[in-house]
């Protein structure tokens, strides 16, 4: 094994559970493992493992950087797909009988997609949605993490866009 290889191996030993809790403090469980993966893999990759005069210091800016990127990322998936699914809440003016008879097959729709997703997951969709409450809100009243319910609110919106793109009745 190389010295490279070598001082990188005993770096991971040294402080990738302590990373991993870091990370998995500002991003979730999921994300932790990744983000420390690509602390790691950015130090690789920059040959600079057997170098550091203070590795520690540097893999959690690294990591910090790196939760930073995805909360953004996130954050503008979650924009993007809102954008997307406003129609859901948004009625200007009264329907037509004609309308409102698309609208109530529409909300079927609406109502059964709603349906194959996770009880959490709904919850946190309709609280948002109908009650509108913030992602604060809704993870104190689940008892979750705000991350948790970004993802929730992801993985809704996205099941929801999917569905309707491929024109989904009930």
């Amino acid at each position: 094994m190389s010295t490279a290889n070598t001082a990188l191996a005993g770096l991971y030993r040294a402080h990738a559970s302590e990373l991993r809790r870091f990370a998995k403090s500002r991003v979730g469980r999921q994300e932790a493992e990744d983000v420390v993966q690509d602390a790691y893999l950015h130090l690789l990759q920059r040959g600079a493992a057997a170098t550091l005069d203070h590795p520690r210091p540097y893999l959690f800016r690294i990591a910090a950087n790196l939760t930073v990127d995805f909360v953004r990322r996130t954050n503008i998936r979650l924009r993007h797909a809102g954008e997307s699914l406003e129609f859901f809440c948004n009625a200007e003016a009264p329907p037509s009988p004609d309308a409102a008879a698309g609208g109530v097959i529409e909300l079927q729709g609406v109502e059964a997609a709603l349906a194959e997703l996770p009880r959490l997951c709904r919850e946190a969709f309709l609280l948002n949605r109908i009650e509108q409450l913030s992602h604060a809100e809704i993870a104190r009243r689940l008892g979750v993490s705000v991350r948790t319910i970004d993802r929730y609110m992801v993985k809704a919106l996205g099941h929801l866009r999917q569905k309707f793109a491929r024109g989904y009745v009930a």
